[in-house]
């Protein structure tokens, strides 16, 4: 009896599209858990520890300031409050974390098995240093508008009156944005400089954000630097919220 002929093999069509969803949703996952990861690593170093405790510091010395003002004079505009918080928040808080973001994050990552890791999930060496940068300008971003977004709820608490409540509430957005600013601008910086500069990247890092500032102060227009024109975004702001500050 004769048999039929097997049938051809038929091999699965390559590049579905169910597959190349999967396959971008598992990359995106692991991307997102490589960020989460950065963010954890950079709260854990010691400038981050150090960061987000003068971040605490500075939220809690400014709360009780605000009270304060409250109770000795009743009805108060607290944007010049607002403001100085943020100078500081900028400077203390966001400082240490952009310090510890620029002290060669790839060479730890290494050390511990991080790239190991990433590479075992599908993530690439450039994907991994886009994750840093990312998470850099997360951690720098949210010690500055995290804080200064619970400062100005308390201040539209403490108004006194729906209009300075609304004048409040309108800077706190311009002061979010602001920290959301900082974040990318100085994040992205640190993140690139540890990149390119190894163990040197936190003097890189220094060397970019301060010498131009210096430079542009003597020039007499210092917003030619990032300090500088982070400092004018912050004076925009005060000014297009109702000149609240000062």
């Amino acid at each position: 009896m004769n048999r039929s002929p097997d049938p051809e093999p038929r091999t699965a069509p390559a590049g579905r599209p169910d597959d190349r969803r999967r396959h971008r949703a598992a990359a995106r996952g692991a991307l997102r858990g490589a960020v989460a990861l950065g963010c954890a690593r950079l709260r854990g170093a010691g400038g981050g520890k150090l960061g987000f405790a003068m971040a605490a510091a500075i939220s809690l010395g400014y709360g009780a300031m605000a009270i304060v003002l409250r109770l000795d004079d009743g009805t108060t505009a607290l944007g010049g409050l607002l403001g100085s918080a943020a100078r500081w928040l900028s400077w203390v808080a966001a400082g240490p974390i952009a310090l510890a973001a620029a002290h060669d994050r790839p060479a730890a990552d290494r050390a511990e098995g991080i790239e190991a890791l990433a590479a075992a999930r599908g993530l690439s060496r450039a994907s991994l240093h886009g994750a840093r940068s990312l998470a850099a300008m997360l951690e720098v971003g949210r010690v500055i508008a995290a804080p200064l977004a619970l400062l100005s709820a308390l201040a539209a608490l403490l108004s006194g009156s729906a209009l300075l409540a609304l004048q409040h509430l309108a800077f706190g957005a311009a002061l979010v944005l602001f920290g959301a600013v900082s974040g990318v601008t100085l994040g992205g910086l640190a993140a690139a400089s540890g990149r390119v500069a190894g163990a040197r990247g936190r003097s890189l890092f220094l060397a970019l954000t301060l010498v131009p500032w210096a430079l542009a102060d003597l020039a007499g227009d210092s917003r030619w630097s990032i300090p500088g024109a982070l400092g004018a975004f912050l004076s925009f702001a005060e000014r297009s919220a109702g000149g609240l500050a000062g």
